[in-house]
């Protein structure tokens, strides 16, 4: 390498040790990189420059003279997120640590039509300005639909639960002055819960929303097939012959486990189908009873085949307890005679399917430095 090529890879390797340790000096980016305090020095000053990083008060003394705080600079650079849905869309911006910094949820009916594309562009841009973000700032529009997106066309090759067939960040793109791509959301659902939960390394992500999703996470990153995405755990047959589904089967995963199984059983929305259930009404005690051998069954038929735990996410998560995923443990077990215990099941506290889209950007932005993050 030539001492261009050195000098930035000593800064990439300053870069990726800020956004790790998020504050630190620069005797200790000398003493963590085996650089020398001038070349740690040089390399704060040029991140300094391009407004990357930047001083923040100073460290406590330990007896000499206070060094001075270096931190990143996390919203120098911002990413939108766009989660399209049959009734609504919902917007967020979020910060190089994949914060959410920004949201807003705005009601209006997807159609796959110029119209709604020319809308669409403009709620973007609405909000953009809502928030006070300089152009220069934004990497660009990650978009999450309720389709399979094919990855090399970018289009939606199975939309029916929005009639998306065919759409792509383009028709989107054309009305924004930034780069825009789209993706299948439940796999950008399970890289932001991932993304604020590193420990999990294999795991089934199973999003019970309206319409239920899944993603297969294989050593710490969203696995995706040859041809489709991993963790269409919906369309597996759970009960033969059973209901009509949306995707043209019958007894599908999607018919018997979705929040949207519950909201149509009782004509009731979430809050109140488990303000009932909780206070004891005796169908919805018996419905729920139903509804978790089958969330039981679907998980035992995914565990048989991959053997890892399984987190769970969606509008319906919040509402599940302990008690309940400990019945599903148990329900699981009933079913099986190969296995005394199986992995374990848990809730996930990070549910933002629109700023998954976003870190499709942000992740990009990091790879510049070397900053690798599974997700």
């Amino acid at each position: 390498m030539n001492r261009v090529d050195i000098k930035e890879v000593n800064r990439n390797r300053v870069y990726q040790l800020v956004y790790q340790q998020e504050q630190v000096s620069k005797p200790a980016i000398a003493s963590a990189l085996g650089i020398s305090l001038p070349t740690a020095s040089q390399c704060v000053n040029e991140l300094i420059e391009r407004n990357l990083v930047y001083e923040k008060g100073y460290f406590e003394s330990t007896g000499g003279r206070k060094a001075a705080i270096i931190t990143l600079n996390r919203d120098i650079k911002v990413s939108v997120g766009l989660e399209i849905l049959k009734e609504l869309i919902h917007l967020t911006v979020i910060d190089l640590y994949g914060t959410v910094i920004h949201e807003k949820f705005i009601p209006f009916r997807f159609n796959n039509d110029e119209a709604y594309c020319i809308r669409v562009g403009e709620y973007i841009m609405e909000f953009i300005a809502e928030c006070r973000l300089c152009h220069d700032t934004i990497l660009g529009v990650g978009i999450a639909i309720q389709g399979l997106v094919d990855e090399k066309t970018g289009n939606v090759t199975f939309g029916r639960i929005l009639n998306a067939n065919g759409f792509c960040a383009d028709r989107i793109g054309r009305y924004v002055p930034f780069s825009c791509t789209l993706r299948h959301d439940t796999e950008l659902a399970a890289s932001f819960a991932l993304w604020h939960n590193p420990a999990i390394k294999d795991a089934l992500y199973m999003v019970l929303n309206r319409n239920l999703g899944g993603a297969v996470i294989i050593n710490g990153e969203v696995h995706r097939g040859q041809i489709l995405p991993s963790g269409l755990i919906a369309h597996m047959t759970l009960v033969p012959e059973g209901e009509l589904c949306y995707c043209g089967r019958r007894g599908c995963v999607e018919r018997y486990c979705s929040a949207d199984s519950i909201i149509h059983a009782f004509e009731q929305e979430l809050d109140d189908f488990f303000d009932d259930l909780r206070n004891g009404e005796p169908k919805h005690v018996a419905f729920w009873e139903q509804y978790l051998k089958y969330l039981s069954r679907a998980i035992y038929n995914y565990q048989i085949l991959m053997s890892t735990e399984v987190v769970i996410g969606g509008v319906a998560a919040k509402y599940l307890t302990e008690e309940d995923l400990h019945k599903v443990v148990d329900m699981e077990l009933e079913k099986s005679n190969i296995a005394e215990r199986f992995p374990r099941i848990s809730i996930s506290e990070y549910n933002n399917t629109a700023a998954g889209a976003a870190l499709i950007y942000i992740k990009e932005f990091l790879g510049q430095f070397g900053i690798r993050v599974k997700a």
